[in-house]
């Protein structure tokens, strides 16, 4: 990323082709492969390996499952595994779809989806108005902001780079595909309100764990969250609208289902702890139906109010030790 343009590069550098990348290689052509199998069958394989990652993963499922209990105290133990497990098989069917959004055509995704709350999207287009997506950490997540790219919607998001720089790059170059723009999170947010003062819709990712300083404790479900407030700070600098959105892969149909609420308002109100309140409640109304779909494996709440030690590095060290 050139210093002077923020926007991802989307480049191919010859350094792709060291020998350390041809797993990642594999693995792209493998995905690539598995985009033009029958999505019923893609799904049995995919669901089948979910008892094995449960046994394997131990650090991601004790987040997992930690996350769950933190959010829904009154699930008994038998509850939080089965949506673990629900939540692994899920996250499996959609990566193992994932390269459907490279190798298939544009026509043929957005017959994968199915839109519910469409009116919501249409009133802010017919206003005119600047959208900010808002839309949670699920495991369809980038579907969702292509699907919304190839409709034509001018749209700018903000990623974390991965530490792979071979699937950082595919993954970026999948995401620009239908002309989104892909900043880096390095970037800082100024270059996201001006895209935005042009005239482009933010897929805006809202819901991670920013650290004590840049944020506040606010509830989230059943436990208090260390949220960024930058939402309600965007809205006021870009007169955007919010629309809280969620993309989600429905295992029963095989086929992913966009999820939108209607646009926030009045939105922002000045009371930023209201505001940021407000908005981890439409996460939490998005999730209710679809709890499968999020993605627990992440440090939600790593940052704790009372003390600096993160939530989940006890639990993490008793796995490394055993």
């Amino acid at each position: 990323m050139a210093h002077a343009d923020p926007v991802y590069d989307l480049t191919f550098k010859r350094q792709y082709l060291h020998p350390k990348y041809w797993p990642t290689w594999l693995a792209i052509g493998l995905l690539w492969l598995l985009a033009w199998l029958p999505v019923s069958i893609r799904d049995r394989f995919a669901a089948s390996f979910t008892p094995l990652l449960v046994k394997l993963a131990k650090k991601p499922c004790y987040i997992a499952r930690t996350n769950i209990r933190l959010c829904f105290p009154k699930l008994s133990e038998t509850e939080v595994e089965q949506l673990l497990h629900k939540s692994i098989r899920t996250g499996l069917m959609g990566f193992m779809g994932y390269g459907e959004w490279t190798a298939r055509s544009q026509q043929y995704l957005q017959h994968r989806f199915v839109v519910h709350g469409q009116e919501h999207l249409d009133a802010c287009l017919a206003n005119d108005d600047k959208i900010i997506f808002m839309i949670p950490h699920t495991w369809a997540i980038d579907a969702g902001g292509l699907y919304l790219t190839s409709l034509g919607l001018p749209m700018c998001t903000m990623m974390h780079s991965a530490k792979n720089q071979v699937f950082d790059w595919f993954i970026n170059r999948q995401r620009a595909r239908f002309n989104g723009i892909v900043y880096e999170r390095d970037a800082g947010i100024k270059a996201v309100i001006k895209t935005i003062r042009s005239g482009k819709h933010f897929f805006y990712l809202p819901d991670q764990d920013h650290g004590r300083d840049a944020s506040l404790f606010v509830p989230f479900f059943a436990e208090l969250k260390a949220t960024l407030p930058a939402l309600p700070k965007l809205v006021k600098l870009t007169g955007a609208k919010v629309i809280p959105v969620l993309s989600v892969y429905n295992a029963e149909q095989h086929r992913y289902e966009l999820v939108m609420r209607p646009a926030m308002a009045p939105y922002p109100t000045g009371d930023l702890m209201a505001d940021t309140r407000a908005m981890n409640a439409e996460i939490e109304a998005l999730l209710t139906e679809w709890p499968e779909q999020y993605m627990w494996f992440l440090k939600y709440f790593q940052t704790q109010p009372d003390t600096d030690e993160g939530r989940y590095e006890a639990g993490i060290r008793e796995i490394r030790n055993s």
